[in-house]
C-alpha cells in the first residue's frame, strides 16, 4: 500500500477509534440509567406491596410474611430476567463498536468474526473466582432474593415480638422500653420500606451496585476484545497501548500498565495476546492501536521488567501499584517476583514464609 493511501487509512482508523470510544461511552450511560430506571421501579413495587400488606395500625404482621416475600421475590425474578436481557444487548453493541473500528482496513468478514468471537468470549470467559458472565449475573439475583427477604422477615418477625412484650408491659401499666417501642417500628411499612430501599439500592455492595460492576465490566469487556481482535487483523498494527482515562480515580496497577515499556514498542504498548487490559474489574481503562511505524529506535532499547520499572518508582507509585506495604518492601529486598505483583498479601505472605522469608520484619 502507497505511503498516502496508508495514512489516510491510519487517520480513518483514529477518527474511527475516538468515534468507537464516545459511542461506548454512550453506551456505559444509557446502560446505567436503564438499570437505575430498573431497580427504582422494582422497589416502587416492593414498597407498595409492603404498604399494602401493612394493618390498620400500618404494621406488617406475621400472617402476611409468606404472601408478602412470595410476591417480592417474583419481582427480583422479573428484574433478573430484564437485566441479563439488557446485558447481553450491551454487550453485543459494545463489541460492535470496538470490531467496526477497523472496518476501513480489513474485510467485513473479519470484522465480523471479531466482534462474534468478543461475544462469545464475554459470555462464557471464566474469571478467578471460576464464575462465567450468567453465574455472576445469577449470583446477583441470588444474593438480592436472600437480603431482601431476610431483611423483611427480620422485620417482621422482631416487630411482632415487640408488639406482643409492649402489650404485656402495658397489661401491668408500665412503660414501654425504647428498644422494644424501636423494634416494633422496624415492623411498620414505613419502616420495613426504608430498610428495603437500603438493602436493594443504598447499601455499599447492595444488588444494584453490584450488577451495575456487572454491567460495566461487561460491556468494556465486549469492546476491548473485538477491538483487540479487529486490530490484529490489520497487518500494519504491532500492539494496543493501555490507556489511563481521564477520570482515573487513584493510582494503581493500571499505572504500570500505561507505563512500562515491557516490549520494546513503546510505554503501555503490548503485542497480540499480551495484553493485562482490562486490570480489574469496573475498569475505566481503555486501548487504542498502534502502528509499526509509530515504534522508535528508543522504545526497541528502553524495554524493562515489570520488577525493574517498579523499583524506578518512587515509594508512593510502589504502594499505589503494590496495595500493601509488605509488598513495597518484599520488592525493596529482591524477594517479589513478577508473578506476585497482582497478588494480595494475604495470599502473598504464606508462599514467602514457605521460602523461609521473615515477613514480620518486612
Amino acid at each position: 500500500m502507497a505511503v498516502n493511501q496508508r495514512t489516510q487509512v491510519k487517520a480513518t482508523i483514529r477518527r474511527a477509534m475516538q468515534a468507537a470510544q464516545r459511542a461506548t461511552n454512550e453506551l456505559d450511560a444509557q446502560a446505567m440509567q436503564d438499570l437505575t430506571d430498573l431497580y427504582q421501579a422494582a422497589l416502587v413495587e416492593i414498597q407498595f406491596l409492603i404498604s399494602h400488606a401493612a394493618d390498620e395500625l400500618g404494621q406488617v404482621r406475621l400472617s402476611q410474611l409468606h404472601t408478602l416475600t412470595r410476591q417480592i421475590e417474583e419481582i427480583l425474578n422479573q428484574v433478573n430476567q430484564k437485566q441479563s436481557s439488557m446485558v447481553e444487548g450491551y454487550i453485543v453493541e459494545a463489541a460492535k463498536n470496538g470490531g467496526n473500528t477497523f472496518s476501513s482496513s480489513i474485510p467485513a468478514a473479519k470484522v465480523s468474526e471479531s466482534i462474534d468471537a468478543a461475544v462469545l468470549a464475554t459470555r462464557t470467559m471464566q474469571q478467578k473466582d471460576g464464575l462465567q458472565l450468567s453465574d455472576r449475573l445469577w449470583r446477583v439475583h441470588r444474593n438480592a432474593k436472600q437480603e431482601l427477604t431476610n431483611a423483611v422477615e427480620r422485620a417482621v418477625i422482631l416487630g411482632q415480638s415487640a408488639s406482643e412484650a409492649a402489650q404485656d408491659y402495658q397489661r401491668r401499666m408500665q412503660p414501654v422500653p425504647s428498644h422494644i417501642a424501636q423494634q416494633m417500628t422496624m415492623a411498620s411499612s414505613s419502616g420495613i420500606n426504608k430498610k428495603v430501599s437500603d438493602v436493594l439500592m443504598e447499601d455499599q455492595g447492595a444488588p444494584y451496585h453490584q450488577i451495575k460492576r456487572v454491567m460495566r465490566t461487561e460491556i468494556n469487556r465486549a469492546y476491548g476484545m473485538a477491538f483487540q481482535n479487529s486490530a490484529f487483523e490489520d497487518e500494519f498494527v504491532v500492539g494496543t497501548k493501555f490507556k489511563l482515562s481521564p477520570n482515573h480515580p487513584k493510582r494503581d496497577i493500571c499505572d504500570m500498565h500505561a507505563m512500562a515499556n515491557l516490549y520494546g514498542l513503546g510505554r503501555g504498548v503490548y503485542p497480540r495476546g499480551k495484553s493485562p487490559w482490562p486490570a480489574h474489574p469496573n475498569t475505566l481503562s481503555y486501548e487504542q492501536v498502534v502502528f509499526v511505524d509509530e515504534v522508535t529506535e528508543e522504545d526497541k532499547a528502553d524495554a524493562t521488567t515489570r520488577i525493574d520499572w517498579l523499583k524506578s518508582q518512587s515509594q508512593a507509585t510502589q504502594k499505589a501499584v503494590l496495595g500493601h506495604n509488605k509488598k513495597v518492601s518484599a520488592l525493596q529486598q529482591g524477594h517479589l517476583t513478577q508473578g506476585m505483583i497482582a497478588t494480595p498479601w494475604k495470599h502473598l505472605e504464606p508462599v514467602l514464609k514457605r521460602k523461609g522469608i521473615d515477613t514480620t520484619n518486612l
